[in-house]
């Protein structure tokens, strides 16, 4: 009967200890967890669940838009765009073969443009986005933001005009 017991205890703690550590979830499951923390305002739990996605399921589908999103709230609710651009230039390393390198090389021009003011920084993502994606959906974008870098909204054409309809409009 000892015996029995003593196998049973081994038995469980090599269970224990083969489980602990591993995700007891799945990518989707953390994604859900990460949103819901989110929407409370919890933005560094939210990231650490969308960490768990790339940690435990770095080939899943949910994985690059987790580090987007990851990035996402450090520039827009947590204001370190340092982080962001980081993370934007992670994603264009470790998934450079997927669709959404090219979004983060964007990103990182947008967020030197908008957020960080840094002009010069903004110029050479933009024109090395537009070299390296030059059919990209976003390269039309690139090519208005050049144009437009440093221009204040009013400064603007095409802005001028949307402004004027919709205060006519009013």
């Amino acid at each position: 009967m000892r015996r029995l017991l003593l196998s049973l205890l081994v038995t469980g703690i090599a269970v224990l200890l083969i489980t602990c550590g591993k995700p007891n979830d799945t990518a989707l499951g953390y994604w859900d967890n990460a949103v819901t923390l989110f929407s409370q305002s919890d933005y560094q739990g939210a990231i650490r669940q969308y960490e768990k996605i790339n940690k435990h399921f770095p080939a899943d589908s949910l994985a690059v838009p987790a580090m987007f999103a990851i990035a996402d709230i450090y520039k827009n609710n947590l204001g370190d765009t340092k982080k962001a651009i980081n993370i934007y230039k992670t994603i264009m390393r470790d998934y450079k073969d997927s669709d959404r390198a090219a979004n983060a090389h964007f990103m990182i021009g947008y967020v030197y443009a908008n957020d960080v003011k840094d002009l010069k920084k903004a110029e050479e993502y933009y024109k090395s986005f537009i070299k390296k994606f030059p059919t990209n959906i976003l390269a039309p974008s690139a090519e208005w933001e050049l144009q437009n870098l440093g221009k204040t909204l009013d400064e603007i054409p095409e802005l001028q005009i949307i402004t004027q309809e919709n205060q006519a409009a009013e």
